[in-house]
Formats: C-alpha cells, sequence, structure tokens
C-alpha cells in the first residue's frame, strides 16, 4: 500500500513539473516587447504585433486596471494610430453624455473647471489621464456610449443635468431640494450615501409621478435600478443590465470599429473571472454571429512596492520579464494546448484568463492615479 501510495505522489509530482514546464515553454515562445517612446506610442515587436491584431478585429475589448496612468496612455496610442467609430466604456450612459457635451462646449479652462469640481462624479474619469484620454477620443469624433449602473458619487451631477433638461417647474424645485441634500448628506454622513436614503426614494417616486418627458423617466428609473443594485448587491443583474445596455445599442455598433474598456473581470470572451457570461462574452458571440472577429487584451502590472512575487497567480509568464519592457503575450496557443488536453491549469481563475482572453500585457510599473472619495464640490 505504501509503494502504491508513493507511486502515485511520485506520478504527481512530476505530471505537476510536466505542466509547468509545458506552460513555461509556450510562453516563452509566444511573447514580444514593446516600450515607450517620445512620441505619445510606443517601439519594438509587441506593439506591431498588437497594432495588427487591432486592425484586423472588428471589435476590440480591453480588460484593464482601474485608476492607472499607464493604460490610458496605451489606449491613447491606439486610437492615434487606428480609427475607431465607437467607444463603449464602464461608465453609465448619461455621465458620459454629460461629459462629451462639456468636452464640446466648454472651453479648456472651463473644462477643467468642470472636471475638478466633478471629483469622483466622473466616476473612471476623474483622474486626468483618463479624462484626457475620452477628450482625445470625443475630439477624433469616435461616438462614446456609457453602459453601466450610475455611480454611487454620480447622484448630483445627474440631478443637475435633469434640472436643466425638465421642463417641469416641480421637477426643479424637486431636483434643486434634491442636490442640497445630497451635498449636506455628504458632509454630515461619511458611513451612508445620499441615493441610499429615504428621502432620495421618496423624491424619485415623486418625480415619477409628475408629467416628465420620456428620456427624463428613463434616467430615473436608471437612477432607482442603480440604488436597488448596490443596496442587493446582485453582481448577476448587475451584469444583465450591462449587457442589456450594450445590446441596445447594437444597431448602431454591429457593423462599425469598436472599442470596449471595462475592468478585466468584464472582458473574456468566455466566462468572467467572477463566474457569469459578461460583456465580453456577449461581444463575441454578436461578432462570431456576423462572421467576424473580437481581440481580447487584458492589461496588469506591477505597482508602486509591489514585486514580481506579489503576482504569484501570473509567476509563469513573469518568470521572462527581465527589464522595463512592456510585455505582450499571445495566449492562443496555451488556449490550444488546453484544448488538446495537453495543458491543465489549476488555477481556475488563471484558466480563465487563458481561455478568454486573446493577448495579455504586463506594464512592469504602473502608476496609480489618485481617487477622490467623495464629489468636490
Amino acid at each position: 500500500m505504501k509503494t502504491k501510495i508513493l507511486i502515485l505522489t511520485l506520478f504527481i509530482a512530476n505530471f505537476g513539473r510536466a505542466q509547468t514546464s509545458l506552460m513555461d515553454s509556450l510562453i516563452q515562445n509566444n511573447y514580444s516587447t514593446f516600450k515607450k517612446n517620445n512620441k505619445n506610442a510606443f517601439d519594438g515587436k509587441g506593439w506591431t504585433t498588437l497594432l495588427d491584431e487591432i486592425r484586423k478585429n472588428n471589435s476590440v475589448l480591453l480588460g484593464e486596471q482601474h485608476f492607472t496612468s499607464e493604460i490610458p496612455y496605451f489606449t491613447n496610442a491606439v486610437v492615434n494610430n487606428i480609427k475607431f467609430d465607437n467607444y463603449i466604456l464602464e461608465i453609465d450612459p448619461y455621465t458620459v453624455n454629460t461629459i462629451s457635451k462639456k468636452i464640446k462646449s466648454l472651453t479648456p479652462s472651463e473644462l477643467d473647471k468642470f472636471r475638478n469640481e466633478s471629483g469622483s462624479a466622473l466616476s473612471f474619469l476623474q483622474g486626468e489621464a483618463e479624462f484626457d484620454l475620452f477628450k482625445n477620443i470625443v475630439d477624433q469624433n469616435v461616438k462614446t456610449y456609457g453602459a453601466e449602473q450610475i455611480s454611487l458619487f454620480s447622484d448630483r451631477l445627474l440631478f443637475s443635468e435633469l434640472s436643466m433638461q425638465s421642463r417641469s417647474a416641480k421637477a426643479k424645485e424637486i431636483y434643486t431640494q434634491m442636490i442640497a441634500n445630497s451635498a449636506a448628506f455628504d458632509t454630515k454622513n461619511n458611513t451612508r450615501f445620499y441615493l441610499f436614503s429615504d428621502d432620495c426614494l421618496e423624491k424619485i417616486n415623486a418625480l415619477t409621478a409628475l408629467n416628465l418627458s420620456a428620456i427624463e423617466k428613463e434616467q430615473l428609473e436608471a437612477l432607482k435600478l442603480s440604488r436597488d443594485l448596490y443596496l442587493n448587491r446582485i453582481h448577476r443583474l448587475r451584469i444583465q443590465y450591462i449587457k442589456h445596455l450594450v445590446f441596445e445599442k447594437l444597431p448602431e455598433w454591429k457593423d462599425k470599429k469598436n472599442l470596449f474598456k471595462y475592468g478585466a473581470n468584464h472582458m473574456p470572451k468566455g466566462e468572467s473571472l467572477m463566474e457569469v457570461f459578461d460583456v465580453g462574452n456577449l461581444v463575441a458571440n454578436i461578432e462570431e454571429a456576423n462572421y467576424r472577429k473580437s481581440l481580447h487584451i487584458m492589461l496588469i502590472g506591477k505597482g508602486e512596492g509591489e514585486t514580481l512575487a506579489d503576482l504569484d497567480q501570473y509567476k509563469s509568464f513573469l518568470t521572462v520579464v527581465k527589464d522595463d519592457n512592456w510585455y505582450a503575450y499571445n495566449l492562443r496557443p496555451l488556449q490550444q494546448a488546453i484544448s488538446k488536453q495537453k495543458l491543465k491549469v489549476e488555477d481556475l481563475e488563471l484558466e480563465r484568463i487563458i481561455k478568454g482572453y486573446d493577448y495579455l500585457v504586463f506594464i512592469p510599473n504602473i502608476t496609480k492615479t489618485p481617487k477622490s472619495g467623495k464629489q468636490d464640490h
């Protein structure tokens, strides 16, 4: 019996080493590097390879770490080299439309003032690098779409815009009260949000009872749904809502060149890292149904104070990292090895990444951008 256990143990150990060796070999033979240049872009084989892939695919999906300086730089370099028709991002459609209008109508100094005063109401666009990327995209006449629930921090921005749009004197009065109450709530209570308050819900219900425009009612319903999603933490419903918003705009993007930019959890073509079929899967299926392709790129990096050892999940990829270049790993050979049952990845999340993305990009030094916890009014 002891002999059988020993043989089994040795077999498992040898199998594990063989799998690690195969994975290491596939990675070492399928990566290329690139680096920043002084022209707000990149040089190197990795960059050329990525641009060629991006040109060939109808929809390009970037799965990112939020609030960094390097990923907006990368995205800017992409949109400055390749013309896109649409940019779809992880912010609600109303905030996206508001920011787009401000970019088109305000002077540079007025726009800076708007960004600084809005703070976290701008969600992932609150940082200078992300805001400048978005401005560049709008300035290039790329159509922008938001597909996400309304942020907890965006309530006053939304109320202000609704107040300007509304033709109802009573509605304007209620919006003014909500703006004041939200500001006071921020000042007096740092543990909860105005959106969660009974006052907010009562006023939303009072507003929806008025004779408002269809667009106004739509935004109020979206605000109410976002409130429910936050309070009840229903992740699957949130993903359903995001996919609904993307699918709703399908006639406007299905025959166009599209760039999607969301957190890495959302962009795999298969099952997401959160164990649901997310936006990446929806887009991949739509493109496939139209005899086209989607390209899925995941971007990760080493933050300040971190070492490569802190990114243990990716250690097989990071063994080839020798310098400050950016590394682009082609994941398709690993996908093929998994499909042919030659490679078994024990880490389920890593397997989802490998099967869900076409490329993994490693950034040697990630700079986190500061973000506001509250609106800066």
